[in-house]
């Protein structure tokens, strides 16, 4: 079962009717104990999380701890199951926003040409974590 399928189970929805709200290909990724969060995009733009009582929609800001990327989340919006049901072009729409100020941060290293999340970034100069391995010596 993909981890779309199972943020959709978890929703209380049909995958197709989460896909048409939240977007596809989500991801899980470990966060908060005793809740579940799943991210989406390449770099990851969107988080939802899963708490027991409803759902998060939130922007993904992870962190390095030592060798470690932890998860965490800033908050935009909770929702219902109904409102992915009944509100998906609202619900959409506040995904799209959260996804616009995450790829706000988003650089491009002008050694691969790739885009990377911050958190990828080795220093101000844009250069990536693997562009500064390769190319600097850099060991992290």
């Amino acid at each position: 079962m993909s981890d779309t399928a199972v943020l959709a189970g978890l929703v209380g929805v049909a995958t197709d009717v989460l896909v048409r709200a939240l977007g596809d290909g989500w991801t899980r990724v470990p966060g908060p104990p005793h809740e579940e969060w799943f991210v989406s995009g390449q770099p990851a733009q969107v988080a939802v999380g899963w708490d027991g009582f409803g759902f998060t929609l939130a922007r993904p800001e992870p962190r390095w701890s030592g060798h470690e990327l932890v998860w965490e989340f800033v908050a935009d919006r909770r929702f219902s199951s109904d409102e992915v049901l009944y509100e998906r072009a609202a619900l959409a729409e506040a995904a799209e926003e959260v996804a616009r100020r995450r790829r706000r941060t988003f650089r491009w290293c002008p050694v691969c040409r790739e885009v990377n999340a911050r958190e990828h970034v080795h220093d101000n100069t844009g250069l990536c974590m693997d562009c500064a391995v390769r190319h600097l010596g850099v060991k992290y």
